[in-house]
């Protein structure tokens, strides 16, 4: 079995290493996030209550099967500003599981097309998050 491209930002996989331990990787990755999101919005709605604002932080999963190319796993943040007209939202991947021909996203399993799949890590996606939402948040 060929080795997973992987280090402390992200993992990538193609279809030959898709297997048991990937799924579980993958899914245990998805929980951290789910986790980390609701730590996340327990600290930040006080504050961008207090401001008139909202702020909602969901994991969004495309599909159910984590190896079936078009599924994408993302965290989703979502805020609505005070008097503003446009809400501010932003979509960071997690997992996603694509395949590609000539470097061209397609649907169907053309000959010599490929399946890959990338994990972010949670460790990677943390700083980002934190700005996004200190950054949007009214300061007085």
């Amino acid at each position: 079995m060929e080795t997973l491209l992987y280090n402390d930002l992200e993992m990538r996989c193609t279809q030959s290493q898709f297997s048991q331990e990937v799924k579980e990787l993958v899914e245990a990755t998805e929980q951290e996030f789910i986790q980390h999101c609701s730590a996340l919005l327990e600290e930040y709605k006080p504050l961008f209550s207090k401001k008139n604002q909202r702020i909602s932080i969901d994991v969004v999963k495309t599909k159910t099967d984590l190896f079936q190319p078009g599924y994408t796993s993302y965290v989703s943040i979502n805020i609505e500003p005070h008097n503003e007209k446009y809400n501010i939202n932003i979509a960071l991947p997690i997992w996603r599981c694509e395949r590609k021909l000539l470097g061209i996203l397609v649907e169907l399993n053309i000959p010599g097309s490929r399946t890959t799949g990338t994990l972010i890590t949670l460790k990677n996606a943390q700083a980002m998050f934190r700005e996004f939402i200190e950054d949007n948040l009214i300061k007085d």
